[in-house]
């Protein structure tokens, strides 16, 4: 996520731009660009994962609410105001009441590349108990079916019309509104429940050292492909930044969360859970210090130099402001949903 949102304002990866770069360096710039994508994929897939395996009782889905999705609204939108509080200062203007309120009423967005997120997740959140209660009744054939006609519809059609855009051939039209399933991000958390529907097959398979080199395998070669088929698409004059609908993200999404899944952390449990207590801290903290830190760093001038330091720089800093925080009683839950481990 870091990644993906420092790479843009450093490689500007307009047409005419991307046009006059030497291929080394549309090959790193593309290559960085596609794997903060999968940032997006991976969780969503793991939301699915926890929260669409579980059945919810009258009190199950209270309890939802309650924990999930109004402290999440409530932390939002005191992030909405202290964003809009940020961009007073970084833009030297004075405060705008109306677009304040616009944003907290969810009628505009924030101006900022991560805010459209927890709108859509909190809108996720809404209906998520009753779904997940329909979808334990469901049969494993059904939502094998049911998965493949979105893949299909929401993935392979759009990915197919880029291409048909850059040979200027009519597009497929899509008739279908697939919204009332979440559409592709419904998509993500749906494959995200499978993996959990299908956990004890498929853990079976992982033991096997074939099936691990598969993966691996199949991730490095739609991880290449779709490094190739960006820069093919802006040589054809066609500006695409590979979005979560490309055919290619999902497998990737998939084969990283299979991969991450059986990894064992013996050694490192105690500091990958603290770092993922802090991600969603990290994640409402870093456009802000990402575009501070990005004054100083423009100096370097050397631009691969840059998005390395810019990445490590805002994650690290970033990770100290919220564990420093939620040292502070109760104002990390609040700034940053940041639950002890019990």
């Amino acid at each position: 996520m870091v990644l993906n949102h420092s790479i843009e304002p450093i490689y500007q990866l307009k047409l005419d731009y991307v046009f006059s770069m030497p291929l080394r360096v549309k090959i790193f710039s593309f290559a960085c660009f596609t794997l903060g994508r999968t940032g997006v994929p991976i969780f969503l897939l793991l939301s699915g994962y926890l929260l669409f395996g579980r059945e919810y009782n009258d009190k199950g889905i209270v309890r939802f609410y309650k924990t999930n999705l109004l402290s999440m609204l409530l932390t939002w939108e005191i992030w909405i105001f202290l964003y809009n509080l940020f961009m007073v200062w970084c833009n030297a203007k004075p405060f705008d009441l109306g677009m304040y309120l616009r944003n907290a009423l969810f009628l505009q967005e924030v101006a900022l590349g991560h805010a459209w997120y927890i709108p859509m997740i909190i809108g996720m959140y809404i209906f998520l108990p009753y779904a997940a209660n329909v979808l334990h009744t469901i049969s494993t054939c059904t939502i094998a079916v049911f998965m493949i006609i979105m893949y299909g519809y929401l993935c392979i059609v759009p990915s197919i019309n880029l291409f048909l855009q850059a040979d200027s051939l009519p597009a497929i039209t899509r008739q279908l509104d697939l919204s009332y399933s979440g559409n592709l991000y419904g998509f993500y958390f749906l494959l995200g429940y499978c993996i959990r529907r299908w956990e004890m097959k498929i853990d079976r398979f992982l033991k096997k050292p074939a099936v691990i080199f598969g993966i691996i395998g199949l991730l490095l070669c739609n991880y290449i492909w779709t490094i190739y088929a960006q820069i093919i698409l802006y040589e054809k004059q066609i500006q695409h930044k590979v979005w979560y609908d490309y055919f290619s993200m999902p497998i990737i999404g998939i084969a990283w969360f299979l991969l991450l899944k059986n990894m064992k952390l013996k050694k490192w449990k105690s500091i990958v859970t603290q770092l993922s207590m802090c991600s969603f801290g990290v994640y409402l903290l870093h456009i802000p210090v990402k575009i501070i830190i990005m004054r100083w760093i423009e100096k370097i001038g050397d631009k691969s130099t840059e998005l390395i330091v810019n990445v490590i720089a805002t994650y690290l800093l970033t990770t100290c402001i919220v564990w420093l925080v939620c040292r502070i009683p109760g104002l990390g839950k609040i700034l940053f949903l940041y639950k002890k481990k019990d």
